[in-house]
């Protein structure tokens, strides 16, 4: 696959986690090729490669679409995720921790705590706190050393960011950010996260595991509450 095809699969990739390309929109590859300045080919390209990633389906009739998930895609995909990363938990614990890496994990959940603790839970709080959870969680996946499972997991990972994305663009008029989780819940996820380091630090790999397994299950529950919630 060329480089182009590549690039081109990154923006569209992109712009289906965010939602600007919404579920069951045909992608067309010569509007596409004309938007990105370039032939067919590296478009076709790209779109197989998304295919592969289950972010976009083809049909005879309709050619390629932005595929659609539902409550329960997602579920499923926590299912399989809680798996994995539980996996990568246990390798790290039976590795053991590299200096970097347990600092790395020190920072953030220093940061975290102070955030938890503050007086403030609006946007840029939240913001900042999702992106420490996922430097939380990406620091063990890389710790693991295995890539193929690194690479699995990116996958199980996307698919509540695209149903979570979609639901705010839906929802935008009622300034209802990061709807499927709420101020509890992230407390929550800090005390499992001081747990994971402590068992990781200890390295007890089947405690490590089983706690990650837990953690990433519990965002599951938190889904399916919050959906009920606000959109039942």
């Amino acid at each position: 696959m060329t480089t182009r095809a590549h690039e081109i699969a990154d923006a569209l990739r992109q712009k289906i986690i965010c939602g600007e390309l919404e579920p069951d929109l045909r992608l067309q590859e010569v509007p596409l090729a004309s938007s990105f300045g370039t032939s067919r080919t590296p478009i076709r390209e790209a779109l197989r490669l998304l295919e592969n990633e289950n972010l976009v389906v083809y049909s005879a009739n309709r050619g390629f679409v932005v595929r659609s998930y539902s409550l329960e895609d997602i579920k499923h995909a926590f299912d399989v995720r809680a798996a994995l990363e539980g996996m990568a938990c246990r390798l790290v614990a039976e590795i053991g921790l590299s200096a970097k890496h347990d600092q790395t994990m020190k920072d953030c959940l220093e940061r975290m705590e102070e955030i938890v603790g503050g007086e403030r839970w609006e946007e840029r709080q939240k913001h900042e706190w999702f992106e420490l959870n996922y430097r939380f969680h990406q620091t063990i996946i890389v710790a693991s050393g295995n890539r193929l499972l690194a690479d699995l997991i990116v996958q199980t990972q996307r698919l509540p960011k695209i149903f979570d994305e979609r639901q705010r663009l839906q929802n935008a008029t009622a300034n209802q950010i990061s709807l499927l989780f709420s101020f509890e819940d992230t407390k929550n996820s800090l005390r499992d996260h001081i747990e994971i380091v402590s068992s990781l630090r200890g390295r007890q790999g089947s405690r490590a595991e089983s706690l990650m397994r837990e953690h990433i299950l519990r965002s599951r529950l938190a889904i399916e509450r919050r959906f009920d919630k606000v959109f039942g």
